[in-house]
């Protein structure tokens, strides 16, 4: 079973806390559900164990101390409260201990929005690219110069450590680990139970074409997965990222590992699936909402990505709401 430890410390925003342990609550319902172990057990942790003053002044009461979950798989830092990060925060020595020797063992790290203040200052972000709030990005820079901030709506991932530069951001990054953890199926599933967005609004689930630190592609990247109802050419691409579609394509491929053609295929199809589990539109309609009109080349594109035609691919995952 995979361990998730959330750190809790004064002047965390509570959301941030619990979305995660809310993330995994729905994780497990889905599993019980399918009659599957159990895969994570999620805790939230103080420095001493103790109480903490959230951002919003309410208390929040950890599971356990740090030292409970040194061989924790998974650390999620919630953000600091932008006011009190200007006013000079900075993390607790302690708790960057901890961090360094449970990354060092292996942990993967979710740092969100202003949390990825705890990454650069344990010297685990030297030299990349951290998402965090747009607010922040220039006095974390200022304050950490060995580490790059940018403000992003999803994520960045290197080297085990996803940064998020929104709430939504940060589950975006938990479903790519889940991904990479349970399938794209189950991910998928847990995708449609969030309750944060409309299924087909979220993200796409893509595990490891973000794991670069070209900012023009990341940018491309969201483009795509906002607009790929819309007819997407390389020139409209280009015109996005201010580049010539010959340079567009050559850092596409470098960044992504996939040519710009193939990324817009594989974000429409995913946004299919979505639909396809949280919608009763027939395959014809979700190929049109996923931007295709010839219905046909859809289901022989999404049966050669997945492995099944949309219909086989409805009856294999359905499941009812937690």
């Amino acid at each position: 079973m995979n361990e998730v430890a959330i750190l809790a410390y004064d002047g965390c925003w509570a959301m941030g806390v619990f979305s995660a342990t809310d993330f995994f609550r729905i994780v497990a319902l889905l599993e019980q559900h399918l009659g599957v172990p159990q895969g994570y057990r999620a805790r939230v942790l103080s420095i001493d164990g103790g109480p903490v003053q959230a951002a919003s002044g309410h208390a929040i009461h950890p599971d356990a101390a740090l030292e409970a979950a040194d061989d924790c798989q998974l650390i999620v830092i919630p953000p600091i409260e932008g006011p009190r990060l200007a006013a000079g925060f900075a993390p607790d020595a302690r708790a960057l201990a901890w961090l360094a020797q449970c990354k060092a063992r292996g942990a993967r790290v979710l740092a969100m929005t202003t949390g990825a203040c705890h990454v650069a200052a344990a010297g685990l972000g030297r030299d990349m690219l951290l998402a965090t709030h747009w607010a922040y990005t220039r006095l974390l820079n200022k304050r950490y110069p060995d580490c790059t901030f940018v403000a992003h709506s999803s994520f960045t991932q290197a080297q085990g450590i996803w940064s998020s530069g929104s709430l939504g951001g940060g589950f975006d990054a938990l479903l790519e680990m889940l991904a990479q953890d349970q399938g794209d199926r189950f991910a998928q599933l847990c995708a449609t139970h969030l309750l944060v967005s409309m299924p087909e609004r979220l993200s796409p689930i893509l595990p490891g074409h973000r794991n670069h630190r070209d900012p023009v592609v990341l940018k491309v990247q969201d483009w795509i997965e906002n607009h790929h109802r819309q007819a997407i050419s390389i020139a409209s691409l280009a015109r996005e990222a201010g580049l010539s579609e010959r340079t567009l394509k050559r850092r596409f491929q470098l960044a992504t590992h996939l040519p710009p053609n193939l990324y817009v295929q594989r974000v429409r199809v995913d946004k299919a699936k979505k639909l396809l589990l949280s919608s009763g539109l027939p395959v014809k309609a979700i190929a049109y909402e996923v931007g295709y009109e010839n219905v046909s080349f859809f289901i022989r594109l999404f049966k050669t990505q997945v492995g099944q035609t949309p219909a086989q691919w409805r009856d294999g995952a359905s499941l009812p709401a937690p």
